[in-house]
């Protein structure tokens, strides 16, 4: 016979804890308090205990799960984003009377930008120089934005760059995620790179964020822009999953 769990060892607790985050779920501090008989106090603690690990992040009433850092884009270069391969409809769709482009840099939006027809008559304003060398080789025209180039999203950041974004214009910003949460809105895991994404969306008529399902719920340590800014959330996130987001009059596309 399987020995019970000893719930007065936060060890215990903390560990059923983790296994919820890890599997996405919402932390409610009330319902875990009397589910496992220990004091709101105690769950806190064990709230306050995880949020110092980077496993969680405290919001009022309970906890989500926060975001993994991600690793720099040099090294994720080679993954697929196998959740957008089914966008292409959608992205056609955007690109409708070949709109001013801002793109961001990452994964997602590389593929994005590798799905741009060939000679394609928009202007692209991109801080990536992996993005914008995507476009040179699709003789697409193209600015480069300028600045300090950061590590995680491979972006030019910094005074320069916010400077040429803040005097640009363009009808819509593809943003990529890091975490995307209802309460703080998308964010990002580098502070400089979160406000040059920021110039970008309040540049731009439209903004769309490219954002897969497992990092729907998640917040990473910067807010680039809250839910009510963004007007196209594209997910492989279920219906149920974007449910928190429908108050928001976003469009959402599942792919």
């Amino acid at each position: 016979m399987m020995q019970p769990l000893d719930l007065n060892n936060p060890d215990t607790r903390q560990a059923l804890l983790i296994k919820r985050l890890e599997a996405g779920k919402t932390l409610v501090a009330r319902v875990i308090s009397e589910e496992l008989g220990v004091s709101l106090d105690t769950i806190r603690r064990d709230f306050i205990a995880l949020e110092k690990q980077g496993v969680l992040k405290r919001v009022k009433g309970g906890a989500i799960p926060m975001g993994k850092p991600h690793s720099p884009v040099v090294d994720r270069l080679q993954e697929k984003t196998d959740w957008l391969v089914k966008a292409e409809t959608v992205f056609q769709d955007l690109l409708v009377g070949q709109p001013s482009l801002f793109l961001d840099g990452g994964t997602s939006v590389l593929f994005f930008a590798r799905h741009l027809p060939i000679g394609y008559q928009g202007l692209v304003i991109t801080p990536s120089p992996l993005v914008a060398t995507v476009l040179l080789e699709k003789r697409i025209e193209t600015i480069l934005v300028g600045g300090i180039l950061r590590p995680l999203g491979g972006i030019a950041t910094g005074a320069e760059a916010i400077r040429t974004l803040s005097k640009s214009l363009a009808d819509i910003a593809i943003l990529g995620t890091c975490g995307l949460d209802p309460d703080f809105g998308l964010s990002a895991d580098d502070v400089e790179e979160a406000a040059v994404k920021q110039v970008m969306a309040e540049n731009a008529d439209r903004v769309v964020v490219l954002a897969p399902g497992d990092k729907l719920g998640c917040r990473s340590a910067h807010q680039v822009v809250p839910c009510s800014d963004i007007d196209v959330l594209i997910t492989s996130g279920t219906s149920e999953m974007t449910a928190v987001f429908t108050g928001f009059e976003t469009e959402i596309h599942y792919v």
